[in-house]
């Protein structure tokens, strides 16, 4: 098992930021608050060591599996190879071409959150290539669960794919983070955006309710909510998620320049506790 000393430390260097960033702590806790499976592994020897991974692993393997962290991705998923997962990271690493499996079926993953043991769960999985001065070094790999929510039905319904839709966003902000995707015509204008807009979407990143931003710019909470609204809009999103992944992107230096994060002194220490 390889050892390393921190997710987070693995993450900075993937990333080629310090570990003490504000930005990369924000995307530490962005990433453990999505339903969307991350993780990076590395490309040597063909094992797939996993160097990071999100806390939505705790609710998708078997207990005796975690930390995910540290561990071959063979140890984790003794199926892989049958399921050509592997074979695609293989491809991936050689071609620095992004694999996709779609709608796969996965007993190993979800036994927790679908409560089934051994029952069959469908997966998209996304591999992403990640490359430094001597090619490919490491793969993102991203797992959303689009398993049916209620088996038996025919289709699913609007919120079920309102909710897919939402997640596949959020999904892109964080490839764009990672460089692997091409930042929308709408966000390249950050003017677009107010001082005191930015102010809350840095907020926002670190985690502060609309009512908790109110009190660290001392504004009204209905001030508060325009100015979010006005942020959704002006950007083309539809969750703070998606606004969170835009900032921390500033914040490490992706699509930086005027309007680049300024977190708060809390945000190492996150969002202020509920009273």
């Amino acid at each position: 098992m390889l050892k390393s000393k921190s997710p987070l430390h693995a993450l900075a260097s993937v990333l080629r930021t310090s570990p003490e960033s504000d930005a990369l702590v924000v995307l530490g806790r962005l990433l453990d608050s999505l339903p969307i499976g991350f993780h990076v592994s590395d490309c040597g020897g063909g094992l797939f060591h996993i160097l990071y991974a999100n806390r939505v692993w705790e609710h998708w393997l078997d207990p005796e599996k975690l930390p995910v962290a540290g561990k071959t991705f063979a140890d984790l998923f003794p199926s892989a190879q049958e399921a050509g997962v592997l074979d695609l990271m293989r491809e991936v690493c050689a071609t620095a071409q992004p694999k996709h499996l779609k709608s796969f079926e996965f007993r190993e993953l979800g036994a927790i959150e679908h409560g089934k043991r051994g029952e069959t769960s469908r997966w998209d999985w996304e591999i992403y290539p990640l490359s430094g001065s001597t090619g490919v070094t490491h793969l993102l790999n991203v797992i959303m669960d689009v398993s049916a929510p209620r088996p038996g039905r025919s289709g699913r319904s609007k919120e079920d794919r309102e909710a897919a839709n939402r997640r596949r966003e959020e999904a892109s902000g964080v490839l764009r983070i990672f460089g692997l995707a091409p930042e929308p015509r709408e966000l390249r204008n950050q003017q677009r955006l107010s001082e005191r807009e930015r102010q809350v979407a840095n907020l926002m990143a670190v985690g502060f309710t609309n009512q908790a931003i109110a009190r660290q710019l001392n504004v009204s909470s209905a001030t508060v909510s325009t100015h979010v609204a006005h942020i959704l809009s002006k950007l083309s999103f539809r969750s703070r998620a998606q606004v969170a992944a835009w900032v921390v992107g500033r914040g490490l230096g992706r699509g930086g320049g005027p309007g680049s994060a300024d977190f708060p002194d809390s945000a190492k220490a996150g969002p202020p506790q509920k009273s």
